[in-house]
């Protein structure tokens, strides 16, 4: 990473369970990276009384001492019950679900609206909160941004200590993900997206529309038009080398060297190993259902 990079203000965007020491011995690996992090973001469930509770308070008074003391601000975000308003107690249902990802995906979007690097850590709390952490990644994220897990292990695992010292079984490591931006510039817009349903939609959409792009260049610019009439057969009504040779009134040998000839292309247009009938089928279905020109 390239220092003009390091100087970009940065904020770390973390799950919580029962131990704060995921949080605070994330941080510290990272300001010992030279970080420039202002700001920890905590994602977590509450409900009185438990260890989630407990952790929280523990953080919170973390970030009232050294070695945070005006230096990193904390906001601690609960995750919000979307009928009462009030935080939720645990991830379980179809409604907690769809609460825990718009709030891991608005407050990751609000950071990157402001210009800032984002640092997520997805070690804390529920598994359910690290897929929607991965997810908002994917959706979200550049190249400069990081998604991390923690490691920890030995005597400062157990001694449940916030911060990391020389020689204690502690540290970070990065989750390689696939930035949907990167996939795709058209991607890019997701950015613009404050809804993590909507930009999934999005992305299905835009995914859907590429598919049907890329095919309809390879049937229109790569097949002769020959090809493309014996191609369309195949694919819109399945029929054998036989019926097609019947339909077109030509030998099935043409026809046959004509699919052959399909095959290769294709297999060149969507750099595959090789193409064969069932899977030219697959990859021009959709182009078929929806194009508007008939070749026979």
């Amino acid at each position: 990473m390239s220092p003009a990079v390091k100087t970009r203000a940065a904020k770390l965007v973390a799950t919580l369970g029962t131990e704060p020491q995921v949080v605070t011995a994330t941080l510290d690996l990272l300001l010992a990276q030279g970080e420039p992090v202002s700001q920890v973001i905590v994602i977590h469930t509450f409900a009185p009384g438990t260890p989630v509770a407990q952790a929280v308070k523990e953080l919170e008074l973390a970030f009232t001492q050294p070695p945070y003391l005006d230096r990193v601000r904390l906001s601690m975000q609960p995750i919000i019950h979307p009928e009462n308003g009030q935080p939720l107690h645990d991830v379980q249902t179809p409604d907690d679900t769809r609460a825990a990802f718009q709030a891991f995906y608005r407050q990751v979007h609000a950071a990157k609206s402001d210009g800032s690097r984002v640092h997520l850590s997805i070690a804390g709390g529920r598994k359910t909160l690290a897929v929607f952490g991965m997810a908002t990644a994917q959706l979200l994220f550049d190249d400069d941004d990081r998604l991390w897990h923690l490691y920890s292990a030995g005597e400062f695992l157990q001694s449940k200590r916030l911060h990391p010292t020389p020689g204690d079984q502690v540290h970070l490591i990065s989750i390689p993900f696939i930035q949907w931006s990167q996939v795709s510039p058209l991607m890019g817009s997701l950015a613009q997206v404050s809804d993590p349903y909507e930009a999934v939609e999005r992305v299905s959409q835009m995914r859907l529309a590429e598919k049907i792009a890329h095919a309809r260049s390879f049937v229109l610019s790569s097949l002769t038009p020959a090809e493309r009439r014996v191609v369309a057969l195949l694919v819109q009504e399945g029929l054998s080398d036989q019926e097609i040779a019947s339909r077109l009134v030509v030998s099935p040998r043409t026809v046959e060297g004509q699919l052959r000839s399909a095959y290769s292309k294709a297999a060149a247009h969507w750099e595959l190993e090789g193409v064969n009938r069932n899977t030219l089928i697959a990859l021009l279905n959709l182009y078929f259902q929806t194009a508007n020109s008939k070749f026979v």
